[in-house]
């Protein structure tokens, strides 16, 4: 992954980890996630709300390789949090979705463009 992409990755991470902590959540951040091990990027814990995320800041769709995808799975089932796919298209707000929206493809699990309104708002997921 090229650096810059890292950079503005673990900007937004660190945007959204703001916004849940405002809203009374405890989150913990796993820097390097997807690279070095099965852990989402962020784990939100709240008095009567749990989940993980996994994020994504990228302009027009979303692809998660097939094997990072099932680690996100084996997670979710293991600690029983549910998981939650982050996406932040361009000049868009955060969009939320389930694991079981994304679409299998050839080489991956995608969303696509046209998914970005069917996925949950912040409000909607705290």
């Amino acid at each position: 992954m090229p650096a810059w992409r890292y950079v503005k990755g673990s900007h937004f991470e660190r945007e959204l980890q703001k916004r849940l902590e405002v809203l009374g959540f405890k989150v913990i951040r796993a820097a390097g996630s997807g690279v070095a091990g099965d852990t989402p990027d962020l784990i939100a814990l709240g008095k009567t709300k749990r989940f993980a995320l996994e994020c994504k800041a990228w302009k027009d769709s979303v692809y998660i390789p097939k094997d990072r995808f099932k680690q996100m799975l084996e997670w979710e089932q293991a600690t029983n949090l549910q998981t939650y796919v982050a996406w932040k298209a361009h000049r868009q707000q955060w969009r939320f979705y389930p694991l079981q929206a994304l679409r299998e493809t050839e080489k991956s699990y995608a969303l696509l463009t046209g998914d970005l309104e069917a996925g949950m708002t912040l409000d909607q997921i705290t």
